[in-house]
């Protein structure tokens, strides 16, 4: 399962392009196999600007597209974090000023553009926007996931495949050494610092009152197998 999932999310770097059309073609968990897609960018009520962390930078593929993060707040702020308490965009503006835009629950990463796919993570995630085909984490706690979907964005592209990873909150995927490199944690102050939106909402949340929370280091190879999962904290 691991390894069908990674060679889908990675397809494009290794060009088994036809592996990752056949597996992204498939509806996603709770899901209708196609991801909500809108018109309409950012506003200024939203997460969106160069003082939000992760939102405030572009990036760019190779044929000029810009794909730009924002994050908006869905929840009051009294409630834990969770799946419902934020809404993540994720814009493509093509050089002619076209745009597409995919509606996610959670906080979206800045995402890696590799050889036609677009790969990111997304902490608090609502598994229903996924196809979810596999699992690298081993707590029943929350999760976080590794996801990827398929360009150029239109507004049939279908879900994002994605595995899930130990860790409510990660970071922006690496790809290195033929590798993906992933942090992810339980400590939502620490992966979020930077993040205006997140920190004004929950600043001052306990995120280890049980005392279980942990971080971790995922290392994946481009065939989906774990080659390590490294406890942090």
């Amino acid at each position: 399962m691991k390894k069908i999932l990674l060679t889908g999310i990675l397809a494009g770097v290794l060009a088994f392009a036809g592996l990752a059309g056949a597996a992204m073609m498939g509806p996603g968990t709770g899901g209708t196999g196609t991801m909500m897609f809108s018109g309409m960018g950012m506003t200024n009520s939203g997460g969106f600007g160069m003082m939000n962390g992760m939102a405030g930078a572009p990036v760019v593929g190779d044929d000029g597209t810009a794909y730009i993060v924002g994050l908006n707040p869905t929840a009051s702020a009294g409630t834990p974090p969770g799946s419902s308490v934020f809404q993540s965009t994720i814009s493509a503006v093509t050089p002619a000023g076209g745009l597409q835009t995919i509606t996610l629950n959670g906080i979206v990463s800045r995402p890696v553009v590799v050889e036609g796919l677009l790969v990111a993570t997304a902490s608090l995630p609502d598994p229903a926007n996924f196809d979810l085909l596999g699992n690298l984490g081993t707590t029943p706690s929350g999760h976080s996931v590794l996801y990827a979907v398929e360009l150029p964005l239109t507004s049939t592209t279908p879900l994002p495949i994605a595995v899930s990873l130990d860790g409510m909150f990660a970071s922006t995927p690496v790809i290195a050494n033929n590798n993906v490199y992933v942090v992810t944690s339980d400590f939502g102050g620490a992966m979020m610092n930077g993040n205006n939106t997140f920190n004004m909402m929950y600043g001052n949340y306990n995120f280890n009152a049980a005392g279980t929370a942990k971080s971790y280091m995922y290392i994946v190879d481009f065939n989906g197998n774990l080659v390590n999962k490294i406890t942090l904290q």
